[in-house]
């Protein structure tokens, strides 16, 4: 066995420093790779009785390691804070995923897209229905009327149903 070779003492380490803490601990770049090949490499040494529960414990401790870290890059990303140190790949892919959902869920988004339109009926129509799920009409030939939905706004200026105001 190597000096650099990752062991099953260092991933009991790594989860036994995250569980203590609520800030995430340094691990190395290739911690989930290096894992996961103690783990090929238990599951390949196992003899029938004495590998198999380390092979599982490890598969325990990976995963436990993995979700309580999982909690702590989202609390930073709530918060808007950088984790510190350099993060692995997926953790930082994690990370920037929850980034960008948290700057596109922002109030000002919502409000956005809740935006009323004005439009007025092309012609007399009966009742209809629209994209979303709603009923609207019978409608009069130039009559005015708030579409919210950019669904059904799109809907009806698409099939010239309405025109803008």
């Amino acid at each position: 066995m190597s000096e650099n070779q990752f062991t099953y003492d260092m991933l009991w380490q790594a989860y036994q420093k995250e569980k203590r803490s609520n800030e995430l601990q340094f691990i190395p770049k290739s911690f989930y790779e290096d894992s996961i090949e103690l783990i090929k490499e238990l599951t390949e040494s196992a003899s029938a009785e004495d590998g198999v529960p380390q092979k599982e414990n490890a598969a325990k401790l990976l995963n436990s390691t993995f979700e309580r870290r999982k909690q702590k890059i989202m609390i930073y990303a709530a918060y808007g804070r950088q984790p510190p140190g350099p993060l692995p790949q997926r953790e930082a892919e994690l990370y920037d995923a929850a980034v960008r959902l948290m700057q596109e869920s922002t109030i000002n988004k919502m409000a956005e897209g809740a935006k009323v339109a004005t439009l007025r009926a092309v012609q007399s129509i009966p009742e209809i229905l629209l994209p979303s799920g709603r009923r609207l009409g019978p409608l009069e030939e130039d009559q005015a009327l708030e579409v919210s939905n950019k669904d059904d706004r799109a809907f009806l200026l698409n099939n010239n149903i309405c025109r803008e105001a």
